[in-house]
């Protein structure tokens, strides 16, 4: 049985609609359309139900670690209150069967009562996988209120934009248009040494979720030429900025400005209430790198998030040794194979 079947098998046709209306804030990782695009690669993926013994029906992930064994990981999951963090190490210690580990990292707020039910519970704070702080904007109450949230100079450059001319279309996740998203994430990649993954796996990435009918590639153009883009995943009332690019030149016509404005017009229209921007560094970060995303995004709302830590709790000896040296480990694959290993 090839793992992609094994995948279809085990998350049920009801899935989404299970976990959407549980509580918290779902993520789209916790999606059936996350779990078929990751099933293609090598991570193995099963579905827990909340009938199952978690506090909430949860994906989980497992990849093995050469000489060292299966890491599982529960990404991005959410309903966590400090109550429940008993229950859901209960149950990962049930069901841990050859794992040395398990990694969990929630899609809630930082909340210091939570962190201290982990800690108790035997988990210890371990690298996280993903991004830590973010923006997110409110669209719950429309467009026009997340405008006259925005700073004065996001809503001075959105203007700027629109005066300029640019246009921003919704368009297809095939043929030319995702080859000129491709080349604009490209382009954005040489030019600020952030990391995407490889084309093959953006592609398939935004084709799943198309299909699922939970993805979208927007363009922003200036006459007849694309100068910015942007990948959003919808999931539920919630999206995400997943990938985007601009061109290198022509930064004064503030394409990338309008054609974020033009998608959160467009999805509040789809009664989406949160649209998370994705990474920015920490507000106190001394480095130089990311300040201009920050600055980008940071216009957009007037307060930034802080994510709840990432946990790890150990099966096996080899667990403490994973969580010292997995950053070391993650730079190393990255160096030999070019991709993120997660």
């Amino acid at each position: 049985m090839s793992t992609t079947e094994s995948v279809r098998l085990t998350v049920p046709q009801t899935w989404d609609a299970r976990v959407l209306a549980e509580p918290g804030d779902p993520h789209f990782m916790q999606s059936s359309t996350w779990a078929r695009v990751r099933s293609t690669g090598p991570w193995r993926v099963r579905a827990a139900t909340a009938d199952e013994g978690p506090p909430v029906s949860v994906l989980e992930f497992e990849r093995d670690v050469a000489e060292v064994g299966a890491l599982r990981h529960l990404p991005r999951i959410s309903g966590i209150g400090p109550d429940e963090v008993e229950p859901l190490t209960a149950y990962v210690r049930e069901t841990a069967a050859g794992a040395f580990a398990t990694k969990v990292e929630l899609y809630q707020h930082r909340d210091d009562d939570l962190d201290a039910a982990f800690r108790a519970n035997g988990w210890l704070p371990t690298r996280a996988s993903q991004y830590r702080h973010a923006v997110v904007v409110r669209l719950a109450d429309g467009a026009d209120a997340a405008f006259e949230r925005m700073k004065k100079r996001g809503r001075a450059e959105i203007r700027t934009g629109e005066r300029n001319g640019v246009v921003v279309e919704r368009t297809d996740v095939s043929g030319a248009d995702a080859e000129q998203m491709i080349d604009l994430v490209r382009t954005t990649e040489e030019r600020s040494g952030a990391f995407f993954r490889d084309d093959e796996y953006l592609r398939r990435v935004w084709t799943a979720f198309a299909d699922d009918g939970g993805g979208s590639l927007y363009l922003a153009k200036h006459g007849e030429r694309v100068v910015a883009g942007a990948f959003v995943v919808r999931f539920g009332t919630h999206a995400w900025y997943k990938d985007g690019g601009s061109t290198r030149d022509l930064p004064q016509l503030m394409a990338s400005r309008y054609l974020q404005w033009r998608i959160m017009q467009d999805l509040a229209q789809q009664g989406v209430h949160h649209y998370d921007l994705g990474h920015v560094p920490p507000p106190d970060h001394p480095h130089p790198a990311g300040r201009g995303i920050l600055i980008f995004k940071s216009a957009f709302a007037p307060d930034l998030v802080e994510y709840q830590p990432a946990y790890l709790l150990a099966h096996t000896p080899a667990a403490e040794a994973w969580r010292l040296g997995e950053s070391a480990f993650i730079s190393r694959h990255r160096t030999e194979t070019g991709d993120y290993w997660y």
